[in-house]
């Protein structure tokens, strides 16, 4: 494939985007005399439109009118389509439907008749994708309830890159996506050698759907619309090392969003010139070493005019031409004397004053006399001066001392943000635009005109008074872009968009009697306050009820008389009664939460004894899981044992299920699942475990017999709980899809709720799209049935408004109530009190 930013390719360009926008319109206008050729010829013809487009995107984007477009499926016909689209075993063929003047793919996923897991469609290409952020596309689905979620793939080698998605609404969608998220199967190439684009369609339930796809292009292109990379160090990967720098590269990369400058993610692994010269700023975020290869071509960088960005040391043979020295590593002398990097005053504009980092060494850079100079020193706690440079600058060079750690964000954004106007000034007024222009999205709301309308509809003067406070935020921040004062102009128009979230939470309206709750992960609850801190926080924001996470499959944080007690109890105390004290005190309602036969918590000593009485899982393999094994009478009995020892104990409101179920549709096949199964059910095996796997002549008996060890342990705990104290309510935590996973993880809620073992039931709903969530309560509230039904919303997927947003979805489907996960620093101090403002507000 051709390489980005090869200057031959200028002048090919020249001739051949008019030849292939000639040749779309032919292919999208005259689809009558694509239809009078032959197959041959018209797939010719179609795949010299497809190749030069795809050629075109990878071609150095010398002006930003070349859109990088990937594939516009505005293919003439369906054999067209079908032929570049080639679907998988049980899938149908690709498809073309008109949609708004102009000719789409369309694709089938026969959910209702064929038995597949997924519909899928592959399609050859050579592509090089590495010098763009991701990737965006236009989808309609009108019904995707039948649709579990959805997939786009890219194999490189012998492996793959996928990116997970699902529609916002029923309509056009507009999927964005991000290469930085894509998880891999097998050994990926790299993103420079893609060989196929894979869109799938998993199954969700055993109905037939479509969807439409169009225009799927690259975003954030280097040389188009983004201007800065950030590299990151893969050759590094073997190394213990490499998951600090992950961190760092994620700390890096999450200010950067929020600033709203564009940048993309390159590899030290594939770094070329040709791709780094279309950036014209490199961050390397803990670089100091780099492979051969990689330094060359930074060197070539900065020879050509490049300019860097260095966190905790730049390669030695790159210091001549940033024009910065070393005065090498150094630890500190004495406790916290690397306590907070102060700026010299008038040297970097916008720079904070003081950004706190308690850095435990430093590389220090030293200044070139008449060439670069210190912009900022090391502070101890007290804030006298350490001694040692923090930041040295050049013209074409800033090497900070040591990595951005993740400790006072505000001030650490805005040191980013000083720092790279300082290089590349361009990259300020980008930061202002973003920024202003995302002001108005929120939950839903497209653009500042829609929220607007929300927040003037809603009658709230208090919001509407902060409405006007955006408008003149946001003016005022124009005028400073314009007056070239980019780093005053980031701040205003972020504190524009701060204010906006805010009028648009004062916006909303609680609702009386609505079940509100948090599940909090950590038995400790959230870190650096007390329990009683933490239920005062929620209790003045209108929460009034916790779901604290207080023992697992072997291991409690309370003096439990059934499972090993934590260490941590005996010198932090009984956690379910500190946590309990301060829900009486403040009205809160506490739930206690057991993660039940996951024992990945539990002491070794534990684990062994499990292990030596044959207790704990194995997959079909023989793999073993640090899981008890549902069907082990003794495991079952230790899970009913615990959870009713808490209603015994505690005066709580509830107990509340987790991880009651499988791992997945691959556990237990232990030696003592064979035995008990064959005795049970009555099956003649002679094939373990094929016999009971798919395909096998006792899968259906296999399944049942699953299901009904969860089931056992839930319906035991219900019934002696409720002997114990009737009032007690009995609740769990349980995966979105029923119809599916009942099969594959062996958890069927649904019965529970017809039972009546559960008192209420929270599936766990945690998902990015709104439609997924919308189409998800439609369904589970049905399968709840009797029960009352909590949709659980994940914050941690979620910017807030979002969170606002999914609550309104389960107020549209009278829920009457949404658990949030998780209750930790960032939703107790950021998300709940935003909640507080309006939608959960606590009423006199």
């Amino acid at each position: 494939m051709f390489n980005c930013g090869c200057y031959p390719w200028m002048r090919v360009k020249q001739w051949l985007y008019p030849i292939v926008t000639l040749c779309s319109f032919v292919q999208s206008a005259c689809p009558k005399w694509l239809t009078l050729t032959s197959k041959t010829k018209k797939t010719s013809f179609l795949g010299f439109v497809s190749s030069a487009s795809l050629l075109l995107a990878t071609a150095a984007p010398d002006t930003p009118s070349i859109s990088p477009v990937i594939d516009s499926f505005q293919y003439a016909n369906s054999a067209a389509a079908s032929a570049f689209w080639q679907p998988m075993a049980g899938t149908p063929a690709a498809e073309v439907r008109p949609a708004d003047g102009t000719p789409v793919a369309r694709f089938i996923c026969p959910f209702d008749t064929a038995a597949v897991e997924r519909a899928s469609w592959d399609r050859k290409v050579q592509l090089d994708l590495s010098t763009c952020r991701g990737f965006e596309f236009q989808l309609y689905c009108q019904n995707p309830t039948p649709v579990s979620y959805f997939t786009i793939y890219f194999q490189s080698g012998d492996g793959w890159y996928d990116l997970p998605f699902f529609p916002e609404t029923s309509g056009w969608n507009t999927i964005t996506l991000d290469k930085a998220k894509a998880e891999t199967e097998g050994k990926p190439a790299g993103w420079h050698t893609i060989q196929t684009i894979r869109i799938s369609a998993w199954r969700g339930s055993k109905r037939a759907t479509e969807f439409w796809v169009r225009d799927l292009r690259m975003t954030g292109v280097l040389g188009v619309d983004t201007l800065a990379v950030l590299i990151r160090g893969d050759s590094k990967s073997q190394t213990k090392e490499y998951a600090n720098h992950r961190e760092y590269v994620y700390t890096i990369a999450k200010h950067l969003e929020a600033l709203g400058i564009g940048f993309t993610v390159l590899s030290d692994t594939n770094l070329n010139y040709q791709t780094l010269r279309l950036a014209n700023l490199a961050i390397l975020p803990d670089n100091a070493s780099l492979p051969a290869p990689a330094l060359e071509t930074m060197t070539r960088y900065l020879q050509g005019g490049g300019r860097i960005l260095a966190f905790y040391g730049l390669p030695e043979k790159l210091r001549p031409l940033a024009k910065i020295d070393s005065a090498g590593y150094v630890k500190p002398a004495r406790t916290n004397e690397f306590a907070a990097m102060k700026f010299t005053s008038g040297l970097v504009a916008g720079a904070p004053t003081l950004v706190r980092q308690h850095s435990w060494n430093i590389v220090e850079p030293k200044p070139v006399p008449g060439a670069s100079r210190a912009l900022a020193q090391w502070v101890d706690e007290a804030g006298q001066p350490a001694g040692h440079a923090a930041i040295v600058g050049s013209t074409n060079a800033i090497e900070v001392s040591h990595v951005l750690l993740k400790e006072d964000p505000e001030n650490q954004r805005q040191l980013l943000l000083a720092l790279t106007c300082q290089l590349v000034p361009e990259l300020g007024r980008q930061a202002v635009d973003t920024i202003l222009a995302r002001t108005g999205r929120l939950a839903g709301c497209h653009d500042l005109k829609e929220s607007s309308a929300v927040i003037e509809q809603s009658g709230n003067s208090q919001a509407k008074a902060m409405l006007a406070d955006v408008r003149e935020l946001s003016k005022t921040a124009v005028a400073r872009r314009d007056a070239g004062q980019y780093v005053a102009a980031c701040e205003l128009a972020t504190q524009a968009s701060q204010r906006m979230l805010e009028a648009f939470a004062t916006a909303q309206k609680p609702l009386p009697g609505e079940f509100r709750a948090f599940w909090c992960h950590s038995a400790f609850g959230v870190k650096g306050m007390s329990w009683d801190a933490a239920i005062q926080r929620l209790a003045e924001n209108g929460l009034n009820a916790i779901l604290p996470n207080m023992l697992w499959g072997g291991l409690a944080y309370y003096p439990s008389s059934v499972l090993p007690v934590a260490s941590e109890v005996a010198v932090q105390g009984d956690q379910i009664a500190q946590c309990l004290a301060a829900c009486r005190k403040y009205g809160v309602k506490m739930y206690v939460w057991k993660v039940n036969w996951n024992s990945s918590h539990a002491p070794k000593e534990f684990l062994d004894r499990m292990r030596a009485e044959g207790r704990l899982q194995r997959d079909s393999h023989g793999k073993e899981e640090p899981w008890l094994c549902p069907s082990h009478l003794d495991n079952q009995r230790m899970e009913i044992d615990s959870m009713v020892e808490i209603v015994k104990r505690y005066d709580v409101d509830g107990i509340h299920f987790d991880y009651i179920r499988y791992p997945d549709a691959d556990h237990c096949y232990c030696d003592g699942c064979r035995e008990r199964f064959v005795k049970a059910t009555g099956a003649t095996i002679t094939q373990w475990p094929a016999d009971v796997l798919k395909g096998g002549p006792h899968l259906q008996a296999w399944l049942d017999w699953r299901r009904s060890n969860i089931t056992r342990v839930v319906k035991t705990v219900s019934e002696q709980a409720h002997a114990l104290k009737p009032k007690i309510q009995v609740s769990a935590a349980v995966f979105p899809n029923w119809a599916i996973d009942r099969d594959n993880i062996g958890q069927d809620w649904s019965l529970w709720c017809q039972q009546g073992y559960l008192d209420f039931v929270c599936p766990m709903d945690y998902t990015a799209s709104d439609a997924q969530l919308d189409n998800w309560v439609k369904q589970q509230k049905a399968w709840a049935g009797p029960v009352p039904y909590y949709p659980g919303i994940g914050a941690w997927v979620l910017t807030p408004d979002r969170v606002i947003g999914q609550i309104q979805i389960t107020r549209k489907h009278d829920t009457k109530g949404f658990v949030i996960f998780n209750y930790d620093p960032p939703t107790a101090n950021e998300l709940a009190p935003l909640l507080g403002k309006g939608i959960t507000k606590k009423q006199p």
